[in-house]
């Protein structure tokens, strides 16, 4: 029983460690979202639009951009990348 309950206790901090690990894996991504997607002119998305970045990121961007009006929405669902050059095209026509 002594073995047992060692192996009870040591699962159960293996399971705590294991669990904060991952609520501060989870909260550094939300943090550097909120830094990368500071939109503030149409330079700035643009720059988010055509980088490397992954296609959820350049989304929330866009939807940002919008959401500040920077640009109009685009009125077809598609990539961001065509999403922002549509709206662009929008603004000066």
């Amino acid at each position: 029983m002594i073995a047992t309950d060692n192996k009870g206790e040591n699962n159960k901090k293996e399971e705590k460690k294991k669990t904060e690990q991952v609520t501060q894996d989870k909260e550094k991504p939300q943090e550097k979202k909120e830094q990368e997607l500071n939109i503030k002119t149409q330079q700035d998305l643009s720059e988010i639009i055509y980088s490397k970045k992954d296609e959820q990121t350049k989304m929330n961007a866009y939807n940002q951009a919008i959401d500040k009006g920077i640009l109009p929405r685009s009125s077809n669902y598609q990539e961001a990348v065509y999403a922002y050059e549509e709206s662009v095209w929008i603004k000066n026509n």
